[in-house]
């Protein structure tokens, strides 16, 4: 289950509503009018629930806490099969709580899987783009994932860590965590753009024939800049400044394989597509 986080202007992080309650009003505010259709969509085979599912006593009880809230109001009674239903309306103030968490970026990268994609899945029912939540997504993330993906054995900042040291897991799983949810949100973007990085396969000749092989050591990002740092199979390091929209393309990252192309007093990185 992911962290549960939302967001209302002038709300503080004690009283903010929990992603249960923020999920359920926005079903309320598009039309969902009682507890046993919101449980439904929420349900492992629902819309909503092949996402993020969540179990039926606590929609019933996000439902109550929204009731509390004064952002969902009863509105009667529906009879429904064996029992009484009771038909739910989001209030101004439930409509314009929701309206601002379906415009806000996540937090953290481990809520992209969830909170992120249902925000996404419930302004496309409604109708709305994804594409401004993205813009902002990205722009929340731009530095975080310059972070993640600029560490290596030759600029490595964790604490107690050792300059080749190839066993840290969590920064491993951090840095590839980073890089897909780099490449989501940008195919999310456009998604008819093939990025460079995946683009297919096409044999080049060059004029320069010093081509040498090597792996990526250390990625530094600059604001216009990147240092790429490579070690070639003989150990010998070399390092290449290139553009940081080239080092996004490329998806460089340590440990990368890479072709390290020399001409004159430059030198040009490639990386093998697909």
């Amino acid at each position: 289950m992911p962290v549960r986080r939302g967001a209302t202007a002038g709300v503080t992080e004690r009283q903010r509503p929990a992603l249960a309650e923020f999920v359920c009003l926005a079903l309320i505010a598009e039309g969902a009018e009682h507890g046993w259709g919101i449980g439904t969509l929420l349900a492992d085979d629902g819309d909503i629930g092949r996402i993020w599912t969540l179990s039926r006593p606590l929609t019933y009880r996000a439902i109550d806490q929204l009731i509390e809230r004064g952002y969902v109001a009863r509105r009667g009674t529906e009879q429904g099969r064996g029992r009484q239903r009771t038909l739910l309306r989001s209030t101004a103030a439930g409509r314009r709580a929701v309206a601002a968490w379906l415009n806000e970026p996540v937090q953290h990268l481990r809520d992209v899987r969830t909170e992120l994609l249902v925000k996404l899945t419930l302004r496309q029912r409604v109708g709305l783009s994804g594409r401004p939540l993205i813009v902002r997504q990205q722009e929340q993330f731009a530095d975080t994932i310059d972070a993640l993906t600029s560490t290596g054995p030759d600029n490595t900042s964790r604490p107690g860590a050792e300059a080749g040291a190839d066993d840290d897991l969590v920064g491993i799983w951090r840095r590839e965590s980073a890089r897909a949810v780099r490449r989501f949100l940008d195919e999310a973007l456009d998604p008819g753009r093939r990025p460079a990085h995946q683009a297919r396969p096409t044999k080049l000749r060059l004029s320069a024939r010093n081509q040498l092989t090597g792996v990526v050591s250390g990625v530094t990002h600059g604001d216009v800049m990147s240092s790429v740092k490579l070690t070639l199979p003989d150990g010998q390091r070399l390092t290449a400044a290139i553009t940081k929209d080239a080092a996004t393309d490329l998806d460089l990252a340590p440990g990368d394989d890479v072709m390290v192309i020399v001409k004159s007093t430059e030198v040009i990185v490639a990386k093998p597509a697909g």
